[in-house]
């Protein structure tokens, strides 16, 4: 009995402290998207990009005479142009964007021991003390700014 019990507790005590620290953890990626330095400078750089091809178009609108139906029409498609180089510009970009928080990601996880990692949406219930989004935009933010990349 003796023997049992000690292997017992010798069992436990690998055990435990294994099952104290968190390996599976979640990250609020929407909120990355949103508040991370990154993610801001992505807005803003694709809003800049969306507001000088409405001026553009705007300004040869007020150029252009209404009443040609021709001109009118090859203003229209060059608008429909400039919104498929936004739309595309947009796509590349969020592309760029997304394998960079991939690659953060697994960073994360491998200097922080988490086994797996899981977008909090994907979540029905998790304790908070599961939640690593706080830590996760304070390293992805830290990584951001000492590799600056480019995500054109």
């Amino acid at each position: 009995m003796t023997k049992f019990l000690l292997s017992l507790i010798f069992a436990l005590s690998i055990v435990l402290p294994s099952l104290a620290k968190e390996k599976v953890v979640y990250i609020d990626i929407k909120e990355v998207f949103m508040e991370s330095k990154a993610g801001i400078d992505v807005k803003n750089y694709i809003q800049k990009k969306a507001d000088e091809a409405r001026n553009y178009i705007q300004t040869k609108a007020s150029l252009a005479n209404q009443n040609d139906p021709k001109a009118m029409q090859e203003l229209q498609q060059e608008a429909m142009q400039k919104q498929q180089e936004i739309n595309e510009l947009q796509q590349r970009i969020v592309t760029k964007f997304t394998d960079f928080i991939k690659n953060a990601v697994n960073e994360f996880a491998k200097k922080n021991g988490y086994e797996l990692v899981v977008d909090k949406q994907a979540v029905l219930f998790g304790q908070d003390k599961y939640d690593k989004t706080k830590d996760f935009l304070k390293f992805f933010d830290e990584k951001y700014q000492k590799e600056k990349p480019k995500f054109e």
